[in-house]
């Protein structure tokens, strides 16, 4: 019998520390044992609730880094990991109490060359379900992102939901880890990381049964920044991805789509006009950004 992988989970968090600690206090409640649970917090004010929470449960280290930024998080938290196994979760989660159990599972099953994205449940929310033809996530040719992460069935994918996967240090290293390029919200950087995996010979797929609520908690977090500026994280972003992954003959469509969103949200009233703005900026930038390979 295989020798259980020992299991790292990583939780960014920004202006939360909060929500964090009632994720923390979920984790708690885990049926499976012989984890570690990394925090890597980019707050400028830390609290002391972080960096003295213990349990009984998991073994538990608290990090704090100057640097804000998602991708960077992330890759600091995946380089001090002890695990095997990584797991990747939002800080304003819930996770079902066999998350840690059923991704151990699923690497016993399928071997370290894989990178699994779990079922993402938001209540008030159909952002995860867009389709019953739709397995794990999607990128069609013009930079829209297509994804289904809470259905039954399970399948191979091009990418799988930020908030929640999971994937071996030994394919996380070989993959080059996440992409610092992209920037604010990091849209598309798991798409981009998605990608990246299947270039290095790993395979991407969606499972449901390591499950977690996300609440999407409105205050903290890189969201509240600035919601019109959330057009140029997205412009760049794609823009940048397209030509990493030798899409540019497509910028142009991706440009016409981009704007449409953004002339859309103004209608009704989700961003400023500034937004319009902002999404040119962001296209402008995306040409300029040195690539990463």
């Amino acid at each position: 019998m295989k020798k259980p992988k020992r299991i790292s989970v990583i939780i960014p968090t920004y202006n939360r520390q909060n929500i964090v600690i009632n994720t923390l206090e979920h984790f708690c409640k885990q049926a499976s044992s012989g984890f570690e649970v990394i925090i890597v917090d980019q707050t400028n004010k830390f609290e002391g609730k972080l960096n003295n929470f213990k349990s009984q449960n998991f073994d538990y280290r608290y990090l704090t880094i100057d640097e804000i930024g998602l991708p960077n998080a992330r890759n600091i938290g995946a380089n001090e990991a002890q695990g095997e196994i990584l797991i990747f979760i939002d800080d304003d989660s819930i996770p079902d109490e066999s998350l840690v159990a059923n991704y151990r599972e699923l690497f016993q099953s399928l071997g370290s060359a894989v990178l699994i994205g779990g079922r993402v449940i938001e209540k008030d929310s159909s952002i995860f379900k867009e389709g019953k033809n739709i397995v794990g996530g999607w990128i069609t040719w013009y930079g829209k992102t297509l994804k289904n992460f809470d259905t039954d069935n399970s399948g191979e994918c091009e990418w799988v939901p930020g908030g929640n996967f999971a994937v071996s240090k030994k394919l996380y290293l070989q993959a080059g880890g996440f992409d610092t390029n992209f920037i604010g919200t990091a849209v598309m950087e798991d798409g981009d990381f998605g990608y990246a995996v299947t270039k290095s010979g790993g395979k991407v797929y969606y499972y449901p049964e390591p499950e977690i609520e996300h609440l999407r908690i409105p205050t903290g977090g890189l969201r509240q920044r600035n919601p019109d500026k959330g057009m140029f994280y997205r412009s760049h972003n794609t823009v940048y991805f397209f030509r990493k992954h030798r899409k540019r003959k497509f910028l142009l469509f991706a440009f016409i789509y981009l704007n449409g969103i953004a002339i859309k949200d103004w209608l009704q009233k989700k961003h400023g006009i500034l937004a319009i703005f902002w999404t040119w900026g962001g296209f402008y930038k995306g040409f300029k950004t040195k690539l990463k390979k």
